[in-house]
């Protein structure tokens, strides 16, 4: 049974994965007033969006919801992996691990994952308006010091 359930988990991960293309098309088409054009500051302007549209946290995480979630844990994921040169992927099986069966962001050396799902639904906690963008920028400068990325932008 548990391989039936990894066997499963990774099959829709990999499906969710090629489907990234087009699901990051619909919200850019979706939200086209917002200039999602993957830069950091484009964050700022998704984050008052979501701040605007999701009062709280149970707000978002209705299940009404949960395709409009998906695609915007997708376009901050794609915004990180971009500019923070990291990679989709999910960790399967770990009770342990806060982001078990969750996709994340994955960088090189010892940087922690980053999880999509969990900024956002932290953004609307803190409800600053700039919590995503801070959390990548932080990052960002961390990594450039360790030099793990060289950023030319």
């Amino acid at each position: 049974m548990v391989a039936k359930i990894n066997d499963y988990n990774e099959d829709w991960f990999e499906e969710w994965l090629m489907l990234l293309p087009d699901e990051l098309e619909k919200i850019e088409k979706a939200l086209h007033h917002l200039d999602l054009d993957y830069s950091p500051e484009s964050l700022l302007r998704l984050e008052g969006w979501i701040l605007d549209h999701y009062p709280s946290m149970d707000a978002i995480l209705d299940d009404r919801e949960k395709m409009i979630l998906d695609a915007l844990l997708r376009y901050v994921g794609e915004v990180f992996r971009i500019h923070l040169q990291g990679k989709w992927e999910i960790v399967r099986g770990d009770p342990q691990y806060v982001f078990d069966y969750l996709p994340i962001i994955r960088f090189s050396g010892s940087i922690p994952n980053t999880s999509p799902l969990s900024l956002i639904i932290a953004s609307i906690d803190r409800h600053t308006g700039e919590f995503i963008y801070a959390s990548l920028m932080k990052k960002r400068r961390f990594m450039e010091n360790q030099g793990l990325i060289d950023v030319q932008k």
